[in-house]
This record gives C-alpha cells, sequence and structure tokens, in this order.
C-alpha cells in the first residue's frame, strides 16, 4: 500500500525532466503528500508525444459516484483491469505521478524492530521515480474534480520484509507506453520492479504527521532499535 510520498521537484525540473508540454501548474516540493492533497499528475496529450502535468486530488472519484464518500488511494494491479471501480479509468486514463521517494509502513508480520518506523523507498541514485496510477474526472454542480489513485502491486524481493506491497513503478523507458498503449499491452507493467532498481532504508517518525515537511523526512534514522 502507497499512503505517502514526497515530491522534491519544482515545475520546471519536472519540464525538463518528463519532457512536459504546454502550460504547468505551480508546485511547491513537497516530502510529504498526503490522501486528500493535491499532486502534479503526468497525463497523455493529443498529439501522441510528450505529456502534460495537471494538479489532481489524491484520492480517485470515478466519473460515474454520486458522491464523494468513495475515495481510492490505491488500485491492485491484480484487479485494476477487471475492477468496477477502477476498469473505465485504467483502459482510458492511465497516468503517472512524479515522486522523488514514496514511504512504506512495515506489515504485521514484520518484526517489533522493524515496526518502530516508515520507511522510504527511492532509486538507488535518487532520480526522480514515476509511479503507475489512473485518473477520472467527477462532476458535481457544474465543477469538476480531477483525480487519481496510485497502482500497487506485490513487493519486490528487496521490499518484501518490510511491506508486503510497493508502488507499480514505471521505468523511464517505458513511461511513454504507459500513456499510450493499449490496455491489453499496458498490463504487462503491472509488476514487481527489479529490486536492483530501488533501495530501502528507515526514516524519522514526523512522516506519520501529514502536517509536517520539509527535506529533513528523508534523513536515515539514526537508528531503529530506539
Amino acid at each position: 500500500m502507497c499512503r505517502r510520498f514526497a515530491n522534491a521537484l519544482t515545475t520546471q525540473a519536472m519540464r525538463q525532466h518528463f519532457g512536459v508540454t504546454g502550460p504547468a501548474p505551480d508546485w511547491l516540493p513537497s516530502w510529504n503528500v498526503a490522501p486528500g492533497q493535491p499532486a502534479p499528475v503526468l497525463c497523455r496529450v493529443p498529439s501522441g508525444s510528450g505529456a502534460r502535468l495537471d494538479l489532481m486530488l489524491w484520492g480517485l472519484v470515478p466519473h460515474w459516484a454520486r458522491d464523494m464518500t468513495r475515495q481510492a488511494i490505491n488500485a491492485r494491479a491484480e484487479t485494476i483491469a477487471t475492477s468496477g471501480m477502477f476498469r473505465a479509468a485504467f483502459r482510458a486514463r492511465r497516468c503517472l505521478v512524479p515522486a522523488t521517494a514514496c514511504y512504506l509502513w512495515p506489515t504485521g508480520r514484520t518484526s517489533r524492530r522493524l515496526a518502530r518506523c516508515p520507511w522510504a523507498l527511492t532509486t538507488p541514485d535518487r532520480q526522480p521515480m514515476t509511479l503507475a496510477a489512473i485518473w477520472d474526472n467527477w462532476e458535481y454542480q457544474g465543477d469538476i474534480l480531477h483525480s487519481f489513485a496510485i497502482i500497487t502491486t506485490e513487493s519486490c524481493d528487496s521490499v518484501r520484509p518490510v511491506q508486503d506491497r510497493m508502488p507499480v513503478l514505471i521505468a523511464p523507458d517505458d513511461r511513454r507506453e504507459w500513456l499510450y498503449e493499449t490496455p491489453d499491452n499496458a498490463t504487462r507493467f503491472l509488476m514487481p520492479c527489479d529490486p536492483d532498481n530501488v533501495t530501502l532504508f528507515p526514516v524519522g517518525p514526523a512522516v506519520n504527521d501529514p502536517t509536517r515537511d520539509g527535506p529533513h523526512l528523508l534523513d536515515p534514522a539514526q537508528s531503529i532499535d530506539k
């Protein structure tokens, strides 16, 4: 499960790194994006090349919902293509969520020593990641809400000792295909990443508070035994 992530990139940095075209919203870097908050999302464009950058609410509300009581922050890779909640968005509205880190909380099967702190998932070289996601539009009294859900899958071998679910990570060379391929072809990306492509380390408990923010949240914990 993914319920918190960091995006420490500026709008200009996302433009350059992800080939964003067209207007882009202002974004203040955040090291603690929580459900219910807006975040930058990369979507496909009609021209079929590049991507546009939009701000969307984290917590997908499907277009057919009567109200906002059904908000999903995650969608399971194993059922996303068939689930009534997600299948329409998976077919036509796949997107990417830029992130510089994801936070994972240990599952119940971990030792008590590991359960004392959240863990940060990053790339070994700390390069930006893109999380597979879906988005939808929900209209109410003339207003339109754009929202998204992050797709999760079984954890790779290096992450499983801490958490049994992790976000689906889309490699740089696969980003365009994820956005533009047919649904049948896109399903091949719904799998755990190579364990060598990610690193995991414990961080402090400040991440638990969604009102806390700043680069210090990604400082490795001095000791997980304290």
